[in-house]
């Protein structure tokens, strides 16, 4: 088996067009921020992100490398204002390791 590294990082959610869908803005070292669309079972919200309403939380990346102060990450999903991969503050993340 191979440890996959994985991880979270802040981000704000909401509820998207679809049940299981969520929007996520996460904030970028260059003070941009990326949104995206992703399954709700990637966010971990602090609260309940009824409708028309945006909430604090965390989304699971994985991650791609670590560089000095940032670490790059795989999104869930390619982004509506990145792609994929994103760079992140690397004290912003959250490592978990889990087994594929």
């Amino acid at each position: 088996m191979t440890a996959v590294r994985q991880a979270t990082i802040p981000c704000v959610i909401s509820r998207g067009m679809f049940q299981d869908e969520r929007a996520v803005i996460v904030a970028l070292p260059n003070e941009a921020k990326a949104t995206f669309l992703v399954d709700k079972r990637h966010v971990i919200p602090q609260d309940d992100p009824g409708p028309g309403r945006q909430v604090e939380g965390y989304v699971k990346v994985s991650i791609v490398a670590e560089q000095d102060d940032s670490v790059i990450v795989d999104l869930p999903q390619p982004g509506l204002t990145v792609g994929p991969r994103i760079a992140v503050r690397g004290d912003e993340i959250k490592f978990r390791d889990l087994i594929a």
